[in-house]
């Protein structure tokens, strides 16, 4: 009963386009939709003050599906962003001290390109196929099995 009520949530959302955007990462390596597009794309998103829970629950999904995808993980874009609207100097000081460490690459969103259905303490998980149409689309806290094993299966369909 569980598939069949995912299967039907995946199949009313495929319509449902990858968000238009161009942005940049803490490294400033460029991003944009078009330049994503012909691989499947799991797409994560925070408010600023969640920066916490995205970093944990993304680290925590992204190292799964590389362990999980192994050798295919390369076919897969994890893209995480940040919305950076309300930024202030503490931040920008931060992004800029962590351009020397090796830090996962978090996407700069500056505009509020990506911001739409952001939800606050909540990690928004977005999952499109090679053409930028939407699979699947969640808001977790906490990043459970479950939900990596979903996400993987996802994956593998599509690579």
């Amino acid at each position: 009963m569980v598939a069949i009520t995912f299967f039907c949530f995946s199949a009313k959302l495929e319509a449902d386009s990858i968000p238009q955007f161009q942005m940049k990462d803490q490294y400033g390596q460029s991003y944009s939709d078009s330049s994503v597009k012909g691989k499947p794309i799991v797409l994560m998103g925070c408010f600023l003050r969640d920066v916490e829970v995205c970093r944990k629950q993304g680290r925590k999904l992204y190292w799964k599906m590389q362990n999980l995808l192994w050798k295919d993980s390369n076919k897969v874009h994890f893209l995480m962003y940040l919305d950076l609207k309300e930024s202030n100097k503490l931040v920008e000081d931060y992004i800029e001290e962590s351009k020397h460490k090796q830090y996962e690459n978090i996407l700069l969103d500056r505009k509020g390109q990506l911001a739409n259905g952001l939800s606050k303490g909540e990690v928004f998980i977005r999952i499109y196929n090679k053409s930028g149409k939407l699979l699947s689309s969640t808001y977790k806290s906490e990043i459970e099995e479950s939900l990596i094993q979903e996400v993987y299966e996802i994956l593998k369909k599509e690579i």
